[in-house]
């Protein structure tokens, strides 16, 4: 019982959205994979009810998705970055471009899986 509707990329930030059946709006942003890897997601200024739907849509598996706040995605971005900066450098290897890749790695995400977290 959600309407939905499709930004056509016309948003810089989200790409739909929506009011939930008690009447609440928010809107989502939605990341897709088709392999297990890197979410690429960059932080972005809070905006009220936003959410992520990243979509994991394998060629011979079944879908999975995985549902967050942007305020979740937002503090854990940076955490990650500099995860993967103190990597690099144990590692003897350069950090110039460790900001490029921006997201959440696989094993983060998979642990959001519950629907009930988007307003009702």
């Amino acid at each position: 019982d959600y309407q939905v509707a499709l930004t056509m990329g016309n948003h810089p930030r989200v790409d739909l959205m929506v009011i939930s059946p008690n009447g609440t709006k928010f809107a989502v942003d939605v990341k897709g994979l088709y392999k297990r890897n890197w979410w690429l997601i960059t932080e972005k200024e809070l905006l009220q009810n936003l959410f992520y739907i990243l979509a994991f849509v394998p060629v011979n598996a079944p879908n999975q998705f995985f549902i967050l706040k942007q305020e979740q995605v937002n503090e854990a971005i940076p955490q990650f970055v500099e995860q993967a900066r103190q990597e690099r450098l144990r590692r003897g290897r350069s950090v110039e471009k460790v900001e490029l890749g921006r997201g959440l790695p696989w094993a983060f995400a998979e642990r959001f899986t519950d629907w009930l977290i988007l307003p009702k």
